[in-house]
């Protein structure tokens, strides 16, 4: 068998970086941590909303929507590296919903932006119906995705907007540290 050229093997270990930064959150100590502030929880909720957004829209080889629709709806076995970013992302997601939801019911930011925890109800729904238990077969992966695709993308751009996401600056620094 051939051995993979320079090309290759840098392509492969990119592609690795990026999973293992999914694997590496998902297996986080402070991510169920309920210590922080409902300020805190919820730019920690943009954080990792943006991390699952870098994974599927990164660049390889020009092929940005291939990845994103192939993560959504092809075959994949459990151990590739689109398998294990579906163990991945619900466990992050599931990691969403626990900080959001601990923010108090009286919080003010809960008034002030009432339209982030509007969109967050429909991501604690599709949470509700699809993330208490594995997500096993493609069927209902491909169900589940196409339903939550959308809310992250909402959660995480209304979150940006109103101020608790990354400035250019550590968005071009988080870029340039992934490569």
């Amino acid at each position: 068998m051939a051995q993979p050229s320079e090309p290759e093997e840098a392509a492969l270990e990119n592609e690795e970086r990026w999973i293992s930064i999914l694997e590496n959150t998902t297996s986080a100590p402070w991510l169920f941590s309920s210590k922080p502030g409902p300020k805190e929880k919820m730019m920690l909720a943009y954080i990792l909303l943006f991390q699952i957004i870098l994974y599927i829209s990164r660049p390889k080889g020009g092929e940005q929507f291939l990845i994103a629709s192939a993560f959504g709806t092809a075959p994949a076995p459990t151990e590739s590296e689109i398998g294990r970013a579906r163990i991945a992302v619900p466990v992050i997601l599931r990691a969403v919903v626990h900080n959001m939801s601990t923010v108090p019911l009286d919080s003010p930011l809960r008034r002030e932006h009432s339209d982030i925890f509007g969109i967050f109800g429909a991501l604690q729904a599709i949470h509700d119906m699809y993330l208490t238990d594995t997500i096993s077969d493609l069927e209902t992966w491909t169900t589940f995705w196409s339903r939550v695709q959308p809310v992250v993308i909402e959660l995480v751009t209304t979150l940006d907007e109103k101020g608790f996401g990354l400035s250019k600056d550590e968005v071009e620094k988080e870029l340039k540290e992934s490569k």
